[in-house]
């Protein structure tokens, strides 16, 4: 175990004081930060869970727990963000973790694998597969904001997100069920069919987390962590709205910047350590499961279970998010086409997303 990860335990202090300051009513700022800061260390633990249960059960049943298990973190935080009627701030955090995959991960990884190994090389054929799969996903979503944004022209109503109509709604919940088969078939294929590199990675990752873990134990953290997500989710949720006023953020730079942290953390932490082991293909495989499951996976089924709690939401995600996609997709093609990673690729990376987090910022005026 690693200072990261000795860290990371000693943050699991963060989601007891974000139910204290919850229930003694401290300042919103307080108890959102203490919120996210709760659940980096409980995302963690439910990926170390995982991950050691997979080791225990062996290649196939390992895939299908990391594709089930992979983003429960990310669905408990956006269902409570969408029961509570945050639906913007819900569809910018699915963009948002996409955009943490592709570009933070990969970047940080191929910059600090290549600083400390030098050139790298890993399997175009598996970043080719991975971009195709991330082209039908962004497809999926750009369909329908493409059909809310000319529909709102031609209605001369406010160019919003929030738009709604018959046509829209059904289109969404067709393209989301296409996209869920779509990320099914993936599921079915890798169960039957588990790659090197998904055995390497259940078994590298749980290694870093010691396979002596019993599956009693493992499953009892499991639970534990998630129940702990859950609670922690319903506090952050609370305190969003007046967080982003007190602080003049956006909805929409909350949702694309700042939250994805908490859902992603413990992959670009398993990522980096991954390329500094000189395994800078096991680290895109990591990154490209993480931002499909977001894709195929989280936004569709928020997009159908959606009106069961009132909360109607389509996959209209605006233009301006949409083409942040399209561009984090074909950069990181650019980058990784040759099959030869660099500390200088890895910086490209990172500025591409710094640049991308100051155009939001600036793109909106904070208002909820």
């Amino acid at each position: 175990m690693d200072v990261l990860s000795n860290l990371i335990r000693y943050l699991l202090v963060f989601p007891l004081l974000a139910i204290i300051a919850w229930v003694l009513s401290f300042s919103p700022p307080v108890v959102f930060a203490l919120s996210i800061l709760g659940l980096i260390p409980l995302a963690s633990l439910i990926g170390d869970a995982t991950e050691v249960l997979a080791y225990h059960a062996g290649p196939k049943v390992g895939s299908l727990l990391n594709a089930t298990f992979g983003t429960i973190v990310s669905l408990i935080l956006l269902f409570a963000l969408l029961r509570s009627g945050q639906t913007e701030i819900v569809k910018a955090s699915i963009v948002g973790s996409i955009l943490m995959s592709l570009i933070v991960i990969v970047g940080l990884s191929q910059l600090l694998g290549g600083l400390k190994n030098g050139i790298q090389r890993f399997d175009r054929e598996m970043v080719g597969i991975a971009a195709s799969m991330m082209m039908l996903a962004v497809t999926g979503l750009l369909l329908p904001t493409l059909l809310g944004f000319v529909h709102q022209i031609e209605f001369h109503k406010i160019i919003s997100t929030s738009f709604q109509e018959p046509a829209l709604i059904t289109l969404s919940r067709l393209i989301a069920i296409i996209l869920l088969a779509i990320y099914g078939l993936q599921v079915i294929f890798q169960f039957r069919q588990p790659s090197k590199v998904e055995e390497e990675m259940i078994e590298a990752t749980a290694s870093i987390e010691g396979s002596k873990w019993s599956i009693r134990q493992a499953t009892g953290l499991l639970v534990a962590a998630t129940l702990g997500v859950a609670i922690v989710s319903e506090i952050l949720s609370g305190s969003m709205e007046p967080f982003g006023q007190s602080m003049g953020l956006s909805p929409l730079f909350l949702g694309l910047i700042v939250l994805p942290l908490a859902g992603t953390f413990s992959d670009i932490l398993v990522g980096v350590r991954m390329a500094l082991r000189n395994d800078l293909e096991l680290s895109l495989s990591i990154a490209s499961n993480s931002a499909m499951q977001d894709a195929l996976f989280v936004a569709p089924l928020l997009a159908l279970i959606s009106s069961l709690v009132g909360q109607e939401m389509t996959l209209y995600f605006g233009i301006f998010q949409v083409l942040a996609l399209l561009l984090a997709v074909s950069s990181v093609i650019v980058i990784s086409s040759d099959g030869v990673s660099n500390w200088m690729e890895g910086v490209q990376l990172l500025a591409f997303y710094l640049m991308i987090a100051l155009w939001f910022y600036f793109l909106v005026p904070a208002s909820f």
